[in-house]
């Protein structure tokens, strides 16, 4: 079935008319929707059932679909699935028969959109002229499907030979399998949680976005807008829609580092869209479907994160799946190898010669606690390698780089929190060695120190510790520092 196409020839240099196939055997309902469209300015062909609707699109190029699920013969996601082995138009499923399963069932096999009948005729010409515009921006090679990438591939930014690696590793592939799980990350700062995050991201959904946000770097009353998207108009600063970070995650990964620091009355929202898979952006009316899957990480212990600012509900909703990333001083025998990859990477990055470790430096490096974990010893490699001699790092270049970063003093550290502000300077210091019977206590006597020692300034602190800012004002407040 076709429809007239224009009513008017097109004028010279005009674009192209926008191209729908509508598949539908409401052959009513077609026609109605077909003379609605024409109207728009599309050019319209339909199908009234699968088959024809697949002759159609071998003999014509379509910028978008409009497919219903529920047809006689062949349903519409059996017809989406046989036309993805060639370019297919962007596709709208337009169905009066939709729930959640389904809606996420077919996000999650590409198609763009779900839309509910009846739909409003300025929504979904909308709709059709934004995903036509999105198509022929990206071109054809938007269209092809990449080949499935390898679990060796996906898991070789995790660098190291020991058990303790070798299990987190076995973690990710496992549960990598179940795409609707949500997955928690915990491990000390420093760790690779979202190289754990990535990791779980390209043996699942390679192909599709990976978007990250960091909790504890987003104002309060931002992080809304920043999540759900907004429409123009919602609020006093909101001029044109915003595509929240939900939306843009498609049918990938959303990462939420830091999760423990969402403002409350943002993690019940964000509880509700986890438990029906749905959600609207701020000021919208326009239900959508939640595809991606979401992977979260703290820095907390796990059995304590119940008892900080996080809720409960959310917590248990969020940690489907419990993986730990673990600390550097409990897997030394991989800083060698981590070692050698930082060179590497170095030596690329800066155009810099073939570097290597000499034994002593090694060794020196395999004595040292390693509060800030990976992090700090990259930046350790990083630092030595600037000052290293003939293209070999030695133990007193090792040594060095450990003592700017860990800012010692002939002085005795009292912590900020319980120091009477007029007597700071006057208190008597000397050297100490920091004891600690836990890995977070460790790491708050560390930042504690290191934030006495810079006079309480925050940025350099921060670069002291190679830490982000916003990730240091809440570690501080969490310590009664600030």
């Amino acid at each position: 079935m076709r429809s007239d196409l224009a009513t008017s020839p097109r004028a010279e240099g005009a674009p192209e008319p926008v191209r729908v196939l509508i598949v539908d055997d409401d052959d009513v309902l077609v026609r109605a929707l077909q003379r609605v469209l024409v109207l728009q300015g599309f050019a319209v062909d339909a199908a009234l059932d699968g088959r024809s609707a697949l002759r159609q699109l071998e003999k014509s190029e379509y910028d978008v679909m409009l497919l219903d699920l529920r047809m006689s013969g062949m349903d519409g996601m059996e017809v989406y699935s046989l036309c993805r082995a060639g370019l297919p138009p962007a596709t709208i499923i337009h169905s009066a028969h939709i729930d959640v399963q389904t809606a996420v069932k077919a996000t999650r096999a590409g198609v763009h959109d779900v839309m509910q009948k009846p739909v409003p005729e300025d929504v979904l010409a909308a709709r059709i002229r934004e995903l036509a515009s999105q198509r022929r921006d990206a071109g054809p090679r938007a269209q092809a499907i990449p080949s499935a990438i390898s679990a060796e591939q996906a898991l070789l930014p995790l660098v190291g030979s020991s058990s303790q690696n070798a299990e987190l590793c076995e973690q990710i592939r496992r549960v990598a399998h179940f795409r609707d799980v949500s997955v928690m990350i915990q491990g000390p700062t420093g760790t690779g949680k979202e190289l754990v995050a990535q990791g779980i991201h390209a043996l699942t959904c390679p192909n599709e976005p990976f978007v990250s946000i960091n909790c504890a770097a987003v104002p309060e009353q931002l992080f809304e807008s920043e999540l759900f998207g907004h429409e123009a108009g919602s609020f006093t600063s909101a001029k044109a829609p915003r595509v929240g970070l939900l939306e843009e995650s498609g049918c990938g990964t959303l990462f939420l580092d830091e999760v423990g620091e969402m403002p409350l009355g943002l993690q019940a929202k964000l509880l509700r869209v986890l438990e029906i898979r749905q959600f609207r952006r701020v000021g919208g009316t326009r239900t959508r479907v939640l595809g991606a899957r979401v992977v979260s990480a703290t820095n907390r212990p796990l059995n304590s994160t119940l008892s900080g600012s996080m809720r409960p509900d959310l917590f248990f909703r969020l940690s489907g799946y419990a993986i730990r990333t673990p600390a550097l001083c409990e897997r030394i025998s991989d800083i060698p190898e981590l070692a050698a990859h930082f060179l590497a990477q170095f030596g690329r990055k800066h155009s810099v010669g073939s570097l290597r470790l000499s034994p002593e430096a090694l060794s020196g490096l395999s004595e040292h606690t390693w509060p800030g974990n990976v992090r700090e010893l990259r930046a350790v490699i990083e630092n030595a390698s600037i000052v290293a001699r003939d293209g070999v790092i030695r133990r007193e270049d090792v040594e060095l780089a450990l003592r700017a970063r860990t800012s010692d003093s002939p002085s005795e550290v009292v912590p900020a929190h319980s120091q009477d502000p007029a007597s700071r300077q006057a208190v008597p210091r000397s050297r100490t060695t920091v004891r600690s019977t836990s890995l977070p206590n460790l790491q708050r006597e560390v930042i504690l120190r290191a934030f006495e020692e810079s006079q309480q300034n925050l940025s350099r602190t921060a670069l002291d510790l190679g830490i982000p800012r916003s990730t240091l004002r809440a570690r501080l407040k969490r310590y009664g520092a600030r």
